[in-house]
């Protein structure tokens, strides 16, 4: 195709564009084409966001692919993140660019923007459903430990015949060791009235 071709094709491409994500879609450039979608990702049970797809058509897109990024668009009115709200991290974003990357490279030759996003706020929401699912098992996992931990405060350690032999034996031996202990207190006390018996004078003596 020639350069005009290509400029017919991409900005029929973005007039779709437009008619698609009327309010999403905003403009940037014209020479080249320059433009970025907002991209809402709101999955049930899952914490919403946004993402910005970027794109910039080369000269001879769609024969050559676009350049383009993904972003996550700040939310001024978003509520406080809840322990079991999952967040995109930027990690997560090398991931869903490397994935429409390859998108694209499999759509190469036609228009493939819309393609793109659709395919980027799929693979996004499964994303975030897969990460919040962690987040509560997690969750789950740390209640039933504290749950474990409260029970456990209240029942005591369960008597075995090994655990009850061991606390015969040491209470055999501290009953021993009271008995013997009184035994020799009665003698000292028994010595001691003896000798006071014994240097006390009788009325006969005196």
């Amino acid at each position: 195709m020639t350069n005009e071709q290509y400029a017919e094709e991409q900005a029929n491409e973005i007039e779709i564009l437009q008619s698609i994500y009327p309010a999403e879609l905003e403009l940037l450039s014209t020479s080249p084409h320059s433009f970025s979608i907002t991209i809402p990702v709101d999955e049930e049970d899952v914490r919403p966001c946004m993402l910005q797809l970027a794109v910039t058509y080369t000269a001879q897109y769609p024969d050559e692919l676009p350049d383009f990024s993904i972003t996550l668009k700040d939310q001024d009115d978003a509520p406080p993140l809840a322990e079991t709200d999952a967040e995109l991290a930027a990690s997560d974003l090398d991931d869903l660019t490397a994935a429409t990357r390859a998108l694209a490279e499999d759509t190469r030759g036609m228009a493939m923007v819309f393609a793109m996003a659709s395919n980027l706020r799929e693979i996004a929401g499964q994303r975030l459903v897969q990460k919040t699912d962690d987040l509560k098992r997690k969750r789950e996992l740390r209640i039933q430990k504290e749950i474990e931990a409260d029970q456990a405060k209240f029942v005591g350690t369960p008597v075995t015949p090994e655990n009850f032999a061991e606390w015969k034996r040491r209470f055999d031996q501290e009953m021993e060791a009271e008995t013997a202990g009184a035994e020799e207190g009665a003698d000292e006390r028994g010595v001691r009235r003896a000798g006071r018996a014994e240097g006390k004078l009788t009325g006969r003596q005196l």
